[in-house]
């Protein structure tokens, strides 16, 4: 009788580790890591279109934003 009581715990934690495992490998990432708040940049806006970009891509010319070249030479 022992003998089937044992087994039976022994099957259920299986599962249970299985379940705490799989939940686990579900869950989605997030960016809340000190790291992911470094990478966050500034959004500028194009004077010609009003398009919000990130500063990195935008183009300054006398002190105002386009995205793209095109904006620049069009003003």
């Amino acid at each position: 009788m022992w003998k089937y009581i044992f087994f039976g715990l022994i099957i259920w934690l299986g599962i249970y580790v299985f379940k705490q495992k799989r939940a686990q490998s579900n869950t989605p990432k997030t960016n809340d890591t000190p790291e992911a708040a470094d990478k966050v940049e500034d959004m500028v806006q194009c004077a010609t279109c009003a398009v919000h970009l990130p500063r990195s891509e935008a183009f300054l010319v006398g002190g105002t934003f386009y995205c793209s070249k095109a904006h620049v030479q069009s003003k």
